[in-house]
């Protein structure tokens, strides 16, 4: 898009033309409306002359400019009486044009604070700046591109959707995330998060959803279905509530691995709650191996893999583990307390 030529009075006068145009719609005309109508179309005229007071793009003064005789037309309109014109103007003049000019602005930087929280709570925290850029330009709906890769062949694209509401405000509307592996030439996965899902997933949540991992939000676990898409190509997401019964910290604690604090098994039981796949070393008869794990809730399990990212099918015995997924009945090892934790000085998300 090129933001130097682009007419913001042109794409704001286009959306008080629809608005305007879906009120006449909706109530029978008579004198009265169309006098309602007259004031509200001569308050968008007042706002729209305060708020690109300060303009030097030629086509957008000469807009002003009709937008200024058609406020003077209907300030003629609805004060008929050349008394109530002439305080209608100094009112405007002294009073409301200042005020409309610092509630314009108070509002303006209320929106934008509102925003750089919405966006970093998400993840998203160099996004505004692009955002801006488009709000700036009075666009209706636009979307910020964030691209990035995660490792060599895994890529990660995110399509951030904005539009404006009612009061000319604009809202953080969702995200689109796909996720793209060269390594696979067929492996792309992608899924939308609607604005309500904003308030409940983040940036690096959606890659870990994305990847088949499991997310605990509001106490719920949460994992995508990826043999399951709706007619929105959006995949249906599983939820296994509290009382499913899934023991995440039941189930690590049973597991054959190197043990060092509790502090750090709090830290695993933190970040594999979070959708990550941790880094932790497994004790195989008596040697150390490094693995990864996360948590699988619907089987009330943990996934093992190892240094490759292939599921362990038997690490000690079948007792223990079977096609990389660790059962809650594992006995624990007697001699082992019941904590585990990351590798000293390797620890490491995925």
């Amino acid at each position: 898009m090129d933001f130097h030529h682009v007419n913001r009075i042109e794409i704001e006068a286009s959306e008080w033309n629809s608005k305007e145009q879906r009120l006449r719609k909706l109530f029978k005309s008579s004198p009265l409306i169309e006098k309602s109508l007259s004031k509200e179309k001569l308050k968008w005229c007042e706002n729209m002359l305060v708020k690109y007071r300060k303009n030097n793009h030629l086509e957008e003064r000469s807009a002003l400019q009709i937008i200024k005789n058609e406020r003077n037309n209907l300030i003629k309109l609805v004060y008929p009486s050349r008394a109530g014109r002439i305080f209608y103007k100094l009112m405007n003049f002294l009073i409301l044009e200042k005020l409309k000019a610092k509630v314009l602005i108070r509002d303006e930087l209320k929106n934008n604070r509102s925003l750089k929280v919405e966006l970093k709570r998400a993840g998203f925290d160099d996004a505004l700046y692009k955002a801006e850029r488009y709000m700036r330009l009075g666009q209706t709906k636009f979307t910020v591109p964030v691209s990035y890769y995660l490792k060599e062949n895994e890529r990660i694209d995110h399509a951030l959707q904005f539009k404006k509401d009612e009061q000319g405000y604009y809202q953080f509307d969702g995200f689109t995330t796909s996720l793209h592996d060269k390594s696979k030439s067929s492996e792309s996965r992608q899924h939308y998060f609607s604005a309500d899902e904003v308030s409940t997933f983040t940036a690096k949540q959606s890659y870990d959803l994305l990847s088949g991992r499991s997310v605990l939000t509001d106490g719920i676990w949460k994992q995508f279905d990826l043999s399951d898409i709706d007619a929105d190509g959006n995949y249906r997401i599983k939820e296994f509530p509290e009382n499913y019964g899934y023991d995440i910290e039941k189930a690590l604690s049973q597991l054959p691995l190197k043990i060092l604090d509790q502090l750090e098994f709090a830290s695993v039981i933190m970040s594999l709650k979070d959708g990550r796949r941790e880094e932790a070393v497994l004790l195989k008869d008596g040697v150390e191996q490094k693995v990864f794990i996360e948590a699988n809730p619907q089987y009330k399990s943990v996934n093992i893999y190892n240094e490759d990212l292939k599921k362990i099918t038997s690490p000690t015995s079948k007792e223990i583990i079977k096609d990389g997924v660790v059962k809650l009945q594992v006995k624990k090892i007697e001699s082992q307390p019941l904590k585990i934790t990351r590798a000293k000085g390797k620890s490491k998300n995925i």
